[in-house]
């Protein structure tokens, strides 16, 4: 995919990348740059750095980088033209058919895929209210699910049929790879087409804009060996990406919102009143979830099933949800009701809200789980209990949140407060002086170039690298200096792999002595724009970005590489050496 030069430029001129981030997270000047919480991962203090001078940013703590174009990406967790049409749209900029070059990948476009699944839904619709849908009513009506309920949601019926749905579709002029492209039918070894939605209850799954995307469909036979059915991933829905209910949920005037396992629980606290809940699809909660959520609230209640399953899910909800800031708290049902749903059928909408306002933090839930793991009556026990606890509380990062809860585990154990928080206080300096100890060497190799992805040169010559970096760091920063450079350097100047084809990528940017558009057509990786970001970074924390100063460092990388290949050169052929030498006695004597 490519869009033009031009039209690109547009975008980053008419969306202010300080304004841009700035209405996702709230924003403090720092000189001549701007700093915040990074977004992308959970932090006490500011790491996340915005330079309007590059229009770029980079977080210290996580590494994460790029331009306006590629943070709307990682927060709206959508794929690179969506994020240009996104920024286009906010600008107020037409998207003309001229002004990019195969757009699509798929040969299946996202609008066919949408008008597909809508169509679908409509043929379920009214299946549910003929003579073939009047099972799936009376599982409805077992639900407790009203008619405004139903109309609501769009609610439907998939036939027990192979073919009724695709013979609607084929005859709406939708095509067989439209169709199976969109999740709606399958092909047979024979070639033949046939429903992938049969005897179930349909709900659609609407996203963030109202549109419908795809289906889960509950089965009705409970002989069928899944429960669920749900769409799989197609050019319109990604299921790692979207929140079932969230395009009612995100005008919610709670402050909150409510996450739960299904599509039928959401729809039943919505009916009961509770229009912020929202749930996943097919897939325990994901990082693109937790980001998603992110963006629409800074507090979740937790409400998954309390089996085995529910309870694992929860913590995972719990770590993911922290790292991008997000406050969860744990809503504890009575023993006999599994679910919201059933909650609300047994005590009321009243009771369930309650529930939400003595939920627990996510704190007391994990110390809970622990308690629960052991019989406490049993001295052993007990001491292997104090011992999870007391490391667990040891790596809260507060120390007043360290002795409330040194506090709240001696009253369940009871044994002293004091001997309590002398143990997690103890554990606490080995935990800070443990994580500074692996940060430092994580510091180290990382600047000798162990573990790097990107750049996996960099290990076998880290010196050359760090020339590299530098190099195209001031080149990024200061454009016009870079169209003086590049009569001196060329890509065959570069030792490593990737920064040569960072350089190729933006050659044509610097020959016209312009700003280099970081995320240009996608080409660079998230991980890689991550890096090409922080070489930014790291050349403005200097103040020496001057023209004797690249070519300097030009010149210096020049030298490393002939040293470097003169030194393979005698490895390959030490006669040859010895040659040189000898040579080079004689010049000098004479």
């Amino acid at each position: 995919m490519a869009f033009s030069q031009g039209f690109l430029e547009e975008i980053k001129d008419r969306n202010d990348i300080e304004e841009v981030i700035g209405s996702y997270i709230n924003l403090k000047r720092a000189g001549s740059n701007v700093v915040a919480l990074c977004p992308f991962h959970n932090e006490k203090t500011p790491s996340f750095t915005v330079f309007p001078g590059t229009r770029s940013f980079y977080c210290f703590g996580c590494g994460t980088g790029g331009d306006v174009v590629s943070f709307i990406m990682k927060m709206e967790s959508i794929d690179y033209p969506e994020a240009i049409e996104f920024l286009a749209e906010r600008a107020g900029i037409p998207v003309l058919q001229d002004e990019f070059v195969n757009r699509n990948t798929s040969s299946v476009k996202k609008e066919r895929i949408i008008a597909a699944t809508t169509e679908a839904a409509r043929f379920f619709r009214s299946a549910l209210f003929s003579p073939s849908g009047e099972a799936a009513l009376k599982y409805l009506e077992k639900r407790q699910f009203s008619a405004t309920t139903v109309r609501h949601f769009g609610i439907g019926y998939a036939p027990d049929s192979w073919d009724a749905l695709t013979s609607h579709l084929i005859k709406m002029k939708f095509t067989p790879l439209e169709l199976t492209t969109a999740f709606l039918c399958g092909t047979n070894k024979n070639g033949r087409l046939y429903d992938m939605f049969r005897n179930r209850l349909m709900f659609p799954v609407f996203d963030i804009q109202g549109d419908v995307v795809a289906f889960s469909g509950r089965r009705l036979n409970e002989s069928d060996e899944r429960k669920y059915v749900n769409t799989s991933d197609t050019p319109a829905f990604k299921k790692s990406k979207l929140l079932f209910g969230l395009n009612i949920a995100k005008n919610t005037k709670e402050g909150f919102l409510i996450l739960c396992e299904g599509a039928p629980d959401a729809i039943a606290l919505h009916q009961a009143g509770f229009t912020n809940a929202v749930a996943t699809l097919g897939t325990a909660i994901t990082s693109e979830h937790a980001r998603l959520i992110a963006k629409h609230s800074k507090t979740v209640y937790l409400a998954y099933d309390i089996d085995g399953a529910g309870r694992a899910a929860t913590i995972k909800g719990i770590n993911l949800l922290n790292q991008v800031g997000v406050d969860t708290k744990i809503l504890s049902l009575s023993g006999d009701t599994k679910d919201p749903d059933e909650y609300i059928k047994k005590y009321g909408a009243s009771a369930f809200r309650n529930k939400l306002m003595a939920a627990s933090g996510q704190i007391d839930y994990k110390i809970n789980e622990i308690l629960a793991k052991y019989n406490l009556d049993i001295p052993d026990e007990k001491i292997r209990a104090l011992e999870e606890l007391t490391n667990y509380i040891s790596t809260l990062w507060s120390k007043s949140e360290r002795e409330i809860y040194s506090s709240r585990v001696a009253e369940k154990l009871g044994i002293t407060k004091a001997a309590v928080l002398e143990d997690t206080e103890r554990k606490a300096k080995a935990y800070e002086k443990k994580r500074k100890k692996s940060f430092s060497e994580k510091t180290i190799q990382q600047s000798g170039g162990f573990g790097d992805r990107v750049n996996r040169d960099k290990i076998r010559f880290s010196g050359e690298t760090m020339l590299e970096e530098s190099i195209l760091g001031i080149m990024l920063i200061q454009p016009e200096l870079a169209q003086k450079a590049i009569g001196t350097l060329s890509a065959d100047s570069f030792v490593t792999d990737f920064n040569r084809r960072v350089f190729d990528l933006f050659f044509d940017d610097f020959a016209a002595g312009r700003e280099a558009i970081l995320s240009k057509n996608g080409t660079l990786t998230p991980d890689e724009l991550s890096t090409v970001s922080k070489y930014i970074a790291a050349r403005k924390k200097f103040s020496e970005n001057t023209e004797e100063m690249l070519f300097s460092l030009i010149e210096t990388l020049k030298e490393q590489k002939k040293k470097q290949e003169y030194d393979k050169k005698i490895a390959e052929n030490p006669l040859e050496g010895i040659s040189d030498y000898i040579n080079s006695l004689k010049r000098k004597n004479n």
